[in-house]
């Protein structure tokens, strides 16, 4: 039942990101002439690019049979209701409604939320780092004397799998971060939350943690493929989350809604007339 549930979440997972993937895409391109190219856009396809087939692949392999583990099962719940309410607010927008909510909770009841996740979220991390290494060994006793055997559960912390997880769970935690102090700032200057933001910032949180737990899993080719995939795709979507946090970039945060941002055909009344 645990790996019926965590393979379909998976499956569920991954078709959202390449949903909104290719949503991000068709806009990116299409709207570039009256907005210009979105960074931000590239980069969130980019991030979907690799991860949709990732959760793909693996929700796949679960369902076939592939082991699972409660840390798995933990943050597949968690990060349910954060990617639920994106992809509804996301599609709510597509078919003309509202698509985006604004909640005016209390800093107290947000810094307590903030604090239980954090907890959970290191609790996930020991638990899956706390394993064995590959190259130790139990010692079992037995009727001949105590015999040295190979851990066979054993996280492998120099395999290409670990090291390319692992520099993908830093990188979309960064960008969690980012995306949360955003909203945190936002609050502090209008006294309420973005819906939306809070969930993109769970997301990116439940994402980086998905791929710490893969990461203590074992080699898997077609996985791997998507994980080498998403180092580049991480970085471009780092860089450019922190450019816009920053706000030292020119991109659909700061372009006019209606129109092209292009230099006007003739100057305004207003304008010194050049010299002649």
């Amino acid at each position: 039942m645990i790996s019926l549930f965590i393979g379909i979440s998976n499956l569920a997972i991954g078709l959202a990101y390449a949903g909104l993937g290719v949503i991000g895409a068709w806009e990116t391109i299409s709207l570039h002439r009256y907005r210009g190219w979105s960074r931000f856009g590239i980069g969130f396809v980019l991030m979907a690019a690799s991860c949709g087939p990732h959760h793909l692949v693996h929700g796949w392999h679960v369902l076939q049979g592939e082991t699972v583990s409660w840390q798995m099962l933990a943050v597949t719940v968690i990060g349910l209701p954060a990617g639920l309410i994106f992809v509804g607010l996301r599609l709510e927008r597509m078919v003309g409604g509202q698509g985006e909510r604004v909640v005016a909770a209390s800093a107290d009841r947000a810094a307590m939320l903030a604090t239980a996740m954090t907890l959970v979220t290191g609790l996930l991390a020991a638990g899956v780092l706390a394993q064995p290494a590959a190259d130790l060994f139990q010692v079992l006793c037995t009727s001949a004397g105590l015999v040295a055997k190979p851990i066979d559960a054993a996280v492998d912390f120099m395999s290409v799998t670990f090291v390319a997880n692992l520099f993908v769970t830093i990188a979309y935690g960064m960008v969690g971060w980012y995306l949360a102090d955003c909203q945190v700032r936002r609050y502090l200057a209008n006294g309420f939350w973005s819906l939306s933001g809070v969930a993109l910032a769970g997301v990116f949180f439940t994402c980086a943690q998905m791929h710490l737990i893969d990461a203590t899993t074992h080699d898997d080719g077609l996985l791997l493929i998507f994980d080498l995939i998403g180092i580049p795709a991480s970085i471009y979507f780092l860089w450019v989350v922190k450019l816009v946090h920053n706000d030292s970039v020119m991109d659909w945060n700061r372009r006019p809604l209606v129109g092209a941002a292009a230099a006007p055909t003739r100057p305004s009344p207003w304008s010194e007339s050049p010299q002649r």
